[in-house]
């Protein structure tokens, strides 16, 4: 008996980017499948090694059925905000980075963002590099870069 979370027809949100692990014929293995935030149906649920419930998801939009893990996934209706920003982009600071009264990076400043992180799905945070600075900041710290930016460089941030 599978004890799942999800019964078939149920419309799921994924919380993360789901990317091929080999298994989806026809991609290439990372390829990216779906993005965080796209909404699919259970078609049915399973066990994988026994212990692991994954679930057959319908991905209307994208015309792909996709195996999802449970922590992947959560109810369509819950609260979400997608966020602006994903691995690799680049995104200005608008607030100044301080730690004990010393300022180290100052707002304006374009950083490359490491990750996304969504312990909680409505309150975003990204981990961002800075030089050799590697922060989480709430969402609120990041926008579009604006031309006018300053570019760091690593010599910026020798003592």
């Amino acid at each position: 008996m599978i004890d799942a979370k999800y019964a078939y027809g149920t419309k799921v949100r994924v919380i993360c980017n789901v990317r091929n692990d080999g298994s989806f014929p026809g991609k290439m293995k990372g390829d990216l499948l779906v993005r965080r935030g796209t909404t699919g149906y259970v078609q049915q649920a399973g066990l994988h090694l026994q212990e692991n419930v994954i679930y057959q998801v319908h991905f209307i939009e994208h015309n792909l059925i996709i195996g999802c893990k449970e922590t992947e996934l959560i109810d369509a209706a819950e609260p979400w905000v997608d966020n602006e920003f994903e691995y690799g982009d680049r995104a200005q600071l608008t607030l100044t980075l301080a730690s004990q009264g010393i300022t180290l990076v100052e707002a304006g400043t374009i950083v490359s963002v490491l990750a996304v992180e969504r312990d909680d799905p409505t309150d975003i945070h990204y981990r961002i590099q800075c030089g050799q600075l590697d922060v989480s900041v709430p969402a609120r710290a990041l926008t579009a870069i604006n031309h006018n930016a300053k570019e760091l460089v690593d010599d910026d941030y020798a003592a």
